[in-house]
């Protein structure tokens, strides 16, 4: 199991026992590079004391037309307006960020076909629902007293 390390200030690195050196996880976007920034927060007396303030970061499923998938990617709020207008390729190219070496879902043309014949998305089961026996058996007991 991992565990978590400190690693610097007041951020959290992942890493395993003895093997592999721990990963900074960045609060950073992948196409814009917005990070969180230094300010104060003023009290009512005008004191200040420092905060950070963070980029609106979102973990998304972004389709790439040109390799026919799914990349996942961190972006800020920001830059998933701004991808609907200029597009994943010329973002990606800018931001000088390797889309080949990003993992993936694929949509190959059998998964398109399967979701074309089955619309609707699955539905999760909700273990804490009533069962419908129950169900009836408590109507039928609050009808009866």
């Amino acid at each position: 199991m991992a565990r978590l390390e400190a690693s610097g200030r007041g951020s959290l690195a992942r890493g395993t026992a003895g093997s592999t050196p721990p990963v900074q996880m960045s609060r950073r976007c992948d196409l814009t590079g917005k990070k969180a920034n230094n300010g104060y927060a003023v009290s009512f007396s005008h004191r200040r004391s420092k905060k950070l303030q963070q980029a609106n970061l979102q973990w998304k499923r972004v389709f790439w037309a040109k390799e026919n998938r799914f990349v996942r990617l961190k972006l800020s709020t920001k830059a998933i307006k701004t991808l609907e207008r200029n597009g994943l390729d010329a973002m990606a190219k800018e931001a000088g960020l390797d889309l080949y070496a990003l993992p993936y879902q694929d949509a190959s043309p059998a998964r398109q076909e399967y979701v074309a014949k089955h619309p609707g998305s699955p539905k999760a089961k909700n273990p804490r629902a009533m069962k419908e026996s129950t169900r009836q058996e408590k109507l039928k007991a609050a009808l009866s007293n």
